[in-house]
């Protein structure tokens, strides 16, 4: 029925043909029975009718056929590429829409990009943009005087009325429109080659990013979507942190639709794969969305599987710096991937293990709670504490607020707030330095510098023991009566934290807790500690300190510790 070069065309036929076909094709089958029977070839000849409709029905047939890549392939050799492209700049509104739905299938690898490139499709869709963003602009202006108008006290109520009548009638711009441009936006900018030439082009990120801003859910959205692309590229993150496009992401995650949050999520992730970007994050206080986004649900109320696990890698990248680790786990990052990770979906349970063990590098003080150990490459810093067994992890703030409780231990290392910890520190590094410890001894592996880190460990050892109150007999251990000077100690801060500075007798777990401390100020990665996994019986809470010294290894040529 559409008609060949030797018959007089119909528009209303080619219109009505046109549409039919449209919705044939959301069937493979039929998609398939158009492109074997020459109809792409018919519905690309009717982009160049000078009826709209005709141009807006066989855009729209031909959007639906490139929902196939020999579709798509056989659509561009037609030159429908070049003629959708042509149609951005058509006066009729509905046919730029069509244009930019078609187009958006269209570029789906890097050779239709390039094609896409070519034939000045950037610099046309970023017209078609800048034109959008003006009519909004233009709405968004006046929607505000008319606003300022209506809160105005001295304004009578015919005025008030007059008012009122004006904002309801404003009209907001297309809003199929706003999301058509938006979605060819989005499949460019998932090219990198056609990506590059949009940075190239004048205000078309920073356009994009004033479309996230739009009040329409759908439109910020697909805006979001288009511009978590720019992110992909070491280029486009300095350019969108200048935007300060970071908060407009984190908002995002808390949309319905899964594609925005799966693409605001995987933004932020990729904004964390430099010490900059992760400080940004931490400073748009990013992390606590992030984290309630490992519970993502869809707008149906389902969960949303691939937002979460986009969400689960940010956090891995996150936690690359010690900071954003230690507060990922203050907020409950912890507690939910390790449920996670015990989860039925697979894509969900390994990335959660690898965030883990990510989140454990960092902070120690989980690491602790969590394994019951601290190894020799873990290097403790001020702030590091141990809360215990048997209990779920909780922030070293949340500790300090809780009502004191005598069956309630809680151990802090913080030299830069305890003065009694900060002397021993010093008097530790003293020592140290006076046994012939340098960091040059420390870098050696010989026998010489071995020696000397070995009276420095005895030195610490010592001095940690009368410190503490002095070596005690195992049966003579149960009498010590360390756990009157806790109490005190507990009281002297009203909180259930014990501050180690404070301490003037201590069982082996604070020695071991402290020992870590001063060993890795000092010796770092030559202590580990090690604590008793159990929850009950006579040795919960036994713990002790390993250390191997570089260069003391075993008859087989192993370490020995």
């Amino acid at each position: 029925a559409l008609p060949d070069t030797d018959r007089v065309p119909n528009d209303k036929v080619r219109q009505s043909v046109s549409f039919a076909l449209s919705l044939s094709a959301f069937d493979s089958e039929c998609r398939t029975e158009i492109r074997m029977k020459e109809g792409l070839r018919a519905l690309s000849n009717c982009l160049a009718s000078e009826e709209a409709r005709v141009q807006e029905e066989a855009l729209m047939a031909l959007a639906n056929c490139a929902f196939d890549i020999p579709c798509k392939q056989t659509i561009g050799a037609l030159g429908g590429m070049k003629n959708g492209i042509g149609l951005l700049s058509n006066g009729e509104l509905s046919v730029v829409a069509n244009a930019c739905v078609a187009l958006s299938r269209l570029v789906f690898d890097f050779m239709s990009g390039l094609d896409f490139v070519e034939e000045g499709g950037v610099g046309q869709l970023a017209s078609v943009l800048s034109n959008y963003c003006k009519l909004y602009d233009q709405f968004v202006e006046s929607k505000q005087k008319h606003v300022e108008d209506l809160s105005k006290e001295d304004l009578d109520q015919e005025a008030k009325k007059a008012a009122q009548d004006a904002l309801e009638k404003l009209e907001i711009p297309d809003l199929r429109l706003g999301r058509a441009i938006l979605e060819n936006c989005k499949s460019c900018a998932e090219q990198g080659n056609v990506r590059e030439e949009m940075r190239k082009e004048e205000n078309f990120f920073g356009n994009m990013f004033r479309m996230i801003k739009h009040e329409d859910e759908i439109v910020s959205g697909m805006a979001c979507q288009a511009l978590a692309n720019a992110a992909f590229d070491v280029e486009g993150r300095p350019m969108l942190l200048e935007m300060n496009a970071i908060p407009e992401f984190v908002k995002c995650l808390t949309y319905k639709d899964v594609d925005t949050q799966l693409s605001a999520a995987r933004a932020i992730g990729n904004f964390a794969m430099d010490s900059y970007g992760r400080q940004k994050l931490f400073e748009s206080k990013a992390m606590a969305p992030l984290v309630a986004q490992l519970e993502a649900k869809d707008e149906n109320g389902k969960d949303a599987i691939e937002p979460r696990r986009a969400a689960i890698l940010a956090i891995g990248k996150c936690a690359s710096d010690r900071s954003s680790a230690v507060e990922l786990c203050d907020i409950g990052a912890l507690s939910k991937l390790l449920s996670l990770m015990d989860t039925h979906w697979k894509q969900l349970g390994q990335a959660a293990e690898d965030a883990v063990e990510r989140l454990l590098q960092k902070s120690q003080s989980a690491k602790l709670w969590l394994r019951g150990e601290v190894d020799f490459e873990d290097r403790t810093s001020d702030g590091w504490f141990d809360m215990g067994v048997g209990r779920p992890y909780t922030s070293l703030t949340d500790l300090q607020k809780e009502t004191i409780n005598t069956n309630r231990e809680v151990l802090l290392a913080d030299a830069s707030q305890d003065n009694r910890l900060k002397q021993l520190v010093e008097e530790v590094k003293g020592e140290c330095a006076s046994l012939g410890l340098t960091q040059i001894i420390l870098d050696k592996r010989d026998i010489a510098s071995t020696d000397i880190k070995k009276k420095c460990v005895v030195k610490i050892a010592e001095i940690l023991s009368q410190r503490l109150g002095g070596s005690i007999l195992y049966d003579k251990y149960m009498d010590f009566g360390y756990s009157t000077e806790i109490q005190r100690c507990k009281q002297l801060r009203k909180s259930n934290v014990v501050w180690v500075g404070d301490l003037k007798k201590a069982g082996c777990r604070h020695r071991a807790f402290l020992f870590k401390y001063l060993c890795d100020l000092v010796l770092p990665y030559l202590c580990r500690l090690e604590r008793t996994k159990i929850e009950r019986g006579a040795h919960v809470g036994h713990a002790w300190n390993v250390v191997k010294f570089f260069g003391d290894v075993d008859q087989e040529g192993q370490q020995k510790t």
